[in-house]
């Protein structure tokens, strides 16, 4: 296997960055690097239960934020590591990237005592921890994809890469299961939340001690390639697919080792157990799944050999996907085994094919010189997935139950799964070579449409599962879980539709903007719904009573001035409006798009809790989006047809 890394065939240059001990170091690291967040996110419910002690009836709704908050902080910076850096920087990330990992894994277990000391809450303290450890391991974790692409020959990933995901998996899982049978014996749990802290420690020594420190070669790359990358995606379906798949994979990941775990912590309680035992019992589940991957991964492997990479992604979705509703259908009790085993051994053997598929076709896709954009396109896309995913599945763990995620994420494996089969039914699949039979331009407005429709799919839903109903088995949604989710989902589409512009700028993908106006009507929609739902399901349009409740929350009004201006740039948005207002009136209306969305950030600031940290990263995220467009000179603010350019 080294050896064919060392010969130079089908005219690609070979790149012996590594020999055969630094491949095992580097399968080794990989490992570590899924271990480090995988223990941190599968303890954190136990941690913030025992410790910080934060409300139950919030538990599945604080827990995804934090999950939610850290991966949006990630996504603005680890997109731009994708960037084909040279293997020395590469290199150094991963050793820069496991001690700011291990910094935050250092200080999490002290979040309760600096309370005092530093003036802020515990939860908050956590959630900047929090954000310090993924930030770290994400960083490890899309260098190593790259350096992976990188290190190899296009003939060879189909080998290597498979076995990095392999290690990954076992980091994520096995090796997890095994680490959290300590809290049965340890009784302190800072303690035990001291375990990231010294993985993350042992990933960086080992990558500072055996992995090169100096670039190998001098070859040239394109400084910013993210246009051929676009090209690239823009051509192939089979592209489209992957990142489609992407966009569930890390998420179905997190969402086991975040809501299965919440689910043994929460139940404890009921089966007469303490919360540590709990949290082992998870541990034991996630090994399970663990297992079940390393075993399924090598049938993936050869069915990918005599049959399409298309078909293989859209089987191993449905496999997950059949699996995730099973366990929200069928499993009452998570410490019952035998129920639950079936749905997490199907779960198990989707997620081989979901790990490995996309990964490696779009490796195989990708040239080169613009592998490191492509990885770095693909972690966006799978950070917005976890962004809504999660955050919806931490919604409904506290206004549903705690199988509701699995349902959540389980319909959405099996939306991608049509459209794979779609794919196959138009004629886009591949010959026996792996060659598209068929070669046809594809637009991605059918996937941001599917997508962006995603969060009223569910909502709607929950309302059939659960009825409408006082009588209903799951009772009434209550009306002010409706309120902020549509509210939340408004603002995510906001700041989408308000970062689009600066990644097009700074990565020179002019397309981009094309799918501005998109998806700030999808902002406009899902407002329109929430301001629907506060007048008439809240309040009836009953007046009186609403003006008496502006009048004890006056940040309802900031909401509604915020609503009307939407209204006026949705209208405005079409390009027949701009030929009729002229160019100049056009602009000017629509700079108010900056007053919008302060707007919008104060009402949410002034609406949310604070204690977890939310309207902070909102608002941050708020003033530097803004901060960029009035750092731009004068004449480079020139706004295109989108109500929120």
């Amino acid at each position: 296997m080294d050896n064919r890394i060392e010969n130079s065939q089908q005219g690609e240059k070979a790149n012996p960055i590594l020999d055969r001990k630094q491949w095992t170091i580097f399968y080794l690291i990989s490992a570590i690097s899924t271990l480090v967040i995988s223990l941190t996110v599968a303890l954190q419910p136990l941690f913030l239960d025992e410790v910080i002690i934060i409300p139950y009836e919030e538990e599945g709704t604080i827990n995804a934020h934090l999950q939610v908050v850290t991966q949006m902080f990630s996504l603005g910076l680890i997109f731009f590591l994708g960037l084909p850096w040279s293997q020395n920087r590469r290199i150094q990330s991963l050793f820069y990237g496991f001690l700011i990992a291990a910094f935050g894994a250092l200080l999490i277990p002290i979040s309760k005592n600096l309370e005092l000391a530093i003036g802020i809450s515990s939860l908050t303290f956590y959630y900047m921890m929090r954000i310090l450890v993924s930030l770290g391991t994400d960083t490890v974790q899309m260098q190593l994809s790259t350096l992976g692409g990188d290190a190899t020959l296009s003939q060879d990933r189909p080998i290597l890469l498979p076995n990095m995901v392999t290690m990954m998996a076992l980091g994520s899982t096995l090796l997890c299961a095994i680490l959290m049978q300590i809290p049965n014996s340890v009784s302190s749990v800072p303690v035990i939340m001291l375990m990231p802290f010294l993985v993350a420690v042992a990933g960086a020594l080992l990558v500072k001690q055996h992995l090169p420190v100096q670039p190998i070669t001098d070859e040239e790359i394109p400084a910013l390639p993210f246009s051929q990358a676009w090209e690239l995606i823009s051509n192939d379906p089979r592209m489209q697919l992957c990142f489609a798949a992407a966009f569930y994979v890390r998420a179905d990941m997190l969402v086991i080792s975040l809501f299965l775990s919440l689910w043994f912590v929460s139940f404890a309680d009921v089966v007469g157990v303490s919360r540590a035992y709990a949290a082992g019992q998870a541990g034991m589940m996630l090994g399970y799944i663990g297992l079940v991957i390393l075993v399924s991964m090598p049938l993936w492997r050869h069915y990918m050999e005599t049959h399409s990479r298309i078909s293989a992604i859209g089987a191993s979705l449905s496999l997950a996907g059949l699996g995730f509703l099973l366990l929200g259908w069928l499993v009452v009790n998570p410490f019952d085994w035998p129920t639950l085993l079936i749905p997490l051994f199907l779960v198990g053997v989707g997620q081989a094919g979901c790990l490995i598929a996309p990964k490696i076709l779009a490796a195989e896709l990708s040239p080169k010189h613009v592998l490191g954009s492509v990885q770095g396109i693909l972690f966006l896309v799978s950070g917005i997935g976890i962004v809504m995913l999660v955050q919806s599945g931490g919604y409904y763990f506290d206004a549903v139950g705690p199988k509701a995620p699995f349902i959540v994420i389980g319909a959405s494996n099996l939306l991608v799964m049509l459209y794979a089969f779609w794919l196959i039914r138009s004629g886009l699949d591949e010959s026996t070579e792996h060659k598209l039979t068929k070669r046809r331009k594809t637009n991605l407005k059918p996937l941001i449409f599917m997508f962006s429709l995603l969060p009223i799919i569910w909502l709607v839903g929950r309302v059939l599962i659960g009825g409408v109903t006082p009588g209903s088995s799951l009772g009434q949604m209550p009306v002010g879980f409706i309120n902020r989710y549509l509210g939340d989902w408004a603002f995510n589409f906001l700041l989408l539709s308000l970062a689009l512009r600066p990644i097009a700028e700074i990565t020179r993908v002019k397309l981009l903007m094309q799918y501005s106006r998109m998806i700030g009507l999808y902002a406009f929609f899902y407002a329109a719904l929430h301001v629907l739902t506060y007048f008439w399901l809240e309040w009836v349009f009953n007046i009186t009573e609403i003006l008496q409740d502006i009048g004890k929350r006056p940040f309802i009004l900031l909401g509604v001035v915020a609503f009307l201006i939407l209204i006026v740039l949705a209208i405005t948005s079409t390009r027949q409006m701009v030929r009729k207002l002229g160019g100049k009136t056009w602009k000017s209306i629509h700079r108010s798009v900056y007053v919008m969305n302060i707007l919008v950030a104060l009402h949410f600031w002034l609406a949310a809790t604070h204690e977890n940290g939310e309207p902070y990263v909102y608002g941050i995220l708020v003033l530097i989006l803004l901060g960029y467009r009035w750092g731009q000179p004068k004449e480079k603010r020139r706004f295109h047809s989108t109500p929120l350019a």
